[in-house]
């Protein structure tokens, strides 16, 4: 069987992938078209390509983690100028977050999937490739997003463009 793309991810709820959606479309304007709402995420950790080996090792690092639920705000954006990335961030990387994506990323550098040369940056990316900034003519709202659970997703392409499908979802603990 052939690799998959894979990452470990924090979704969104609906609520605020509305809440985002509502703000983009009356307070920020961009020279293209934002991305696509169905895979908003936080990622917590890059693998790349997986075998199904590497991705049953991955699977069971990730059910052996014992982390308590944890709450992330957000209320502002950034700005990546050299890959013209515009995100929402959280307000801090706080230490349960840390807790879990730094495993997470040694786990997989461990197994010789993918080094990150960058350092954790937590962030749910709105556009890719827009240049320049895009202009926010008010902030959002901000919001919380409590995350009691997290996901191995796969990143694949069908026709109706890309698509971050969860494969497995790891509950953390009360």
């Amino acid at each position: 069987m052939a690799a998959k793309r894979l990452f470990f991810g924090i979704g969104l709820a609906p609520q605020q992938t509305t809440h985002i959606q509502s703000w983009l479309s009356q307070h920020v304007k961009a020279k293209k078209a934002p991305t696509l709402s169905r895979n908003w995420h936080l990622t917590l950790a890059f693998l790349a390509q997986v075998d199904k080996a590497q991705e049953d090792d991955v699977i069971a690092f990730a059910n052996r983690l014992m982390l308590p639920f944890f709450q992330l705000h957000f209320a502002s954006t950034g700005y990546w100028s050299h890959n013209g990335i515009f995100y929402l961030q959280p307000d801090h990387i706080n230490a349960a977050l840390r807790s879990l994506a730094e495993p997470l990323r040694e786990y997989g550098e461990k197994l010789g999937l993918y080094r990150n040369p960058y350092p954790f940056s937590p962030h749910i990316t709105l556009f890719r490739g827009v240049k320049p900034m895009p202009l926010v003519d008010v902030p959002i709202e901000p919001f919380s997003l409590d995350v009691t659970h997290f996901h191995l997703y796969q990143s694949h392409s069908l026709d109706d463009g890309l698509h971050y499908t969860p494969v497995e979802t790891f509950a953390l603990n009360a």
